[in-house]
């Protein structure tokens, strides 16, 4: 199970469960949106909205410590919200759909099937090889 596997299970989980995907980058791609934590830039895998909640995702195939850290520095960003509510309203602008204020950001590692359970804010989404995906909050 590789990284593209899991990146496209959990865009098809979320499609599905009503989500708009804002972006989904697969492995060796660039995406176009961006945060910056500590004036370096951090390119999230998976950007994606539904009604008033905003979620932001990294994907491996196993659990990863520096994307964990990556996350956590991003949770603790003080333009998190700002910079979010505005790559919220540019993709509602270019697909002609009225934006909402963004009330809640939940931030999530994705990778496959694993014993490891969440301990802080960064969810799991947990995938596996049918590309059925298991939601661990912490």
């Amino acid at each position: 199970m590789d990284e593209t596997f899991i990146t496209f299970s959990i865009a098809k989980f979320l499609k599905k469960n009503n989500f708009y995907i804002i972006q989904s980058i697969h492995p060796g791609g660039q995406g176009g949106l961006n945060y910056k934590v500590n004036s370096k830039p951090i390119y999230p895998d998976i950007l994606a909205f539904k009604e008033s909640l905003f979620i932001i995702g990294e994907n491996k195939p196993s659990y990863s410590e520096s994307d964990h850290r990556k996350l956590n520095s991003l949770m603790k960003s003080v333009d998190l919200n700002s910079k979010s509510q505005f790559i919220l309203d540019r993709y509602c602008e270019s697909k002609n759909i009225i934006s909402k204020k963004i009330t809640k950001i939940e931030f999530f590692l994705g990778f496959k099937q694993s014993s490891i359970l969440p301990t802080d804010r960064v969810n799991f989404y947990q995938v596996d090889k049918y590309e059925n995906v298991k939601i661990l909050k912490s």
